[in-house]
């Protein structure tokens, strides 16, 4: 199926679905039918949301080796994007979710081939956005794959006035489609250019800016604190932490005449008072 080395992660996970027993077609309509009236109804009771939810997970349960099953086509594009087998299959999942809730038991097909879109459209789309290091809207990414098809049916040379007429969009967003397309293809700073004396050069070469490092004062929030200080109290916290020429314990006491003991006790406080202002703003 995947990989002869599978993960441990997802060896137990495919052991665990394969325990959940298969559903036959009658019990897939009549589960269907409770999943149907429970998204019909704006305001269901309790007794239908309860008996609706339990259908689907029922549901969702029963049909996840289908998904296993339609993610082990995709193996090719899961290495290519370096994706792991288990994210393919949630994304899977999600699609499964989605085709439960859309089933119509009255159309009269089984569960499995209307689940089999819903779940390929997921998995395909969940690859595509990992396709590009730019994330485009699957909206915009189906348009840009519509424009690459026209242009290789009619041999290139389409503007964007003929690519509107042709697929029914706007020139704006046709625009916006080409431009988006050049994005999805990112370029390396590193890729060498020619130059006109035939030195090496890159792109990173032709970044330029004229803007120098400028520290920025991330401290504007802590002023306010400090002003609620005195002044005496603000002079002991420069010479003590602050100055370029800071004073140790001894230089303070003998600075303010103070023993050292008394010095510590200052600092102390100090220190404390300043917590006690923080607080709030720390631990909001």
């Amino acid at each position: 199926m995947f990989l002869p080395a599978m993960s441990d992660i997802l060896g137990d996970y495919l052991r665990s679905i394969s325990r959940y027993p298969l559903l036959t077609q009658e019990e897939e309509l009549h589960l269907g039918r409770l999943v149907r009236l429970w998204q019909e109804e704006d305001q269901p009771c309790p007794a239908v949301k309860r008996r609706g939810e339990r259908a689907l997970r029922r549901m969702v349960v029963a049909n996840l080796r289908l998904v296993v099953s339609v993610v082990t086509k995709y193996r090719r594009g899961a290495r290519t994007f370096s994706v792991e087998p288990v994210d393919l299959i949630q994304a899977g999942n999600l699609g499964l979710i989605r085709a439960v809730e859309k089933f119509d038991p009255s159309r009269g097909y089984r569960f499995s081939t209307y689940a089999y879109w819903w779940i390929r459209q997921a998995v395909t789309r969940y690859l595509h956005d990992q396709a590009s290091s730019v994330r485009l809207p699957a909206s915009l990414t189906a348009l840009v794959a519509s424009i690459e098809t026209a242009i290789g049916r009619h041999g290139g040379g389409l503007s964007v006035q003929q690519l509107s007429v042709l697929l029914e969009e706007s020139p704006a967003r046709i625009e916006k489609a080409l431009h988006a397309q050049t994005l999805r293809l990112p370029i390396s700073l590193d890729q060498e250019i020619s130059t006109s004396d035939s030195s090496d050069c890159s792109l990173l070469n032709t970044v330029t800016d004229d803007r120098g490092p400028v520290i920025e004062d991330d401290y504007q929030w802590f002023r306010p604190h400090l002003e609620k200080l005195s002044g005496h109290e603000l002079e002991f916290l420069r010479l003590r932490f602050v100055s370029e020429d800071r004073f140790s314990m001894a230089q303070m006491a003998e600075h303010l005449g103070k023993s050292r003991c008394q010095v510590q006790t200052i600092e102390r406080r100090l220190l404390s008072k300043l917590r006690q202002s923080l607080a709030p703003v720390m631990n909001p």
